[in-house]
């Protein structure tokens, strides 16, 4: 089972990672335990900073990713600039998108996920859990 996963995001695609630490930076900013945070997004009872923290740790952890194909690496400057201009910015993308999101990066940090196989003929299991088509 894996527990960091790759999906698009932004203005690319981004390998998101929920290390220990990282989870224990989203407990201290929502003031709750880990397990509480994940039930409230599962039952669609997620608070912002939840959705927001979980998606900016997501992209700490994991390092880097892809745009315009070039591999690039998600530095605290960076990851806050992509979470302000389509999470919490202005014209932020819609929730739902960011809520997803969360959902998907949360879920690999608490049950782990096991990626498709190459070959397989099953659509791509990332997009399964993005609830993307």
């Amino acid at each position: 089972m894996q527990t960091n996963i790759t999906l698009d995001f932004a203005d690319g695609r981004y390998d998101f990672k929920l290390p220990w630490a990282a989870c224990a930076e989203v407990e201290r900013k929502s003031n709750a335990g880990i397990q509480v945070i994940y039930e409230r997004l599962m039952i669609g009872q997620a608070h912002l900073s939840d959705v927001a923290e979980i998606i900016r740790q997501g992209l700490l952890g994991g390092a880097g990713g892809v745009v315009d194909e070039q591999v690039v690496e998600c530095k605290p400057a960076m990851v806050n600039s992509l979470v302000d201009r389509y999470v919490t910015g202005q014209n932020p993308r819609p929730f739902v998108e960011s809520w997803n999101l969360a959902k998907v990066v949360l879920h690999t940090f608490m049950q782990g996920y096991e990626p498709a196989q190459v070959g397989d003929s099953k659509k791509n299991e990332e997009t399964d859990l993005t609830g993307s088509t």
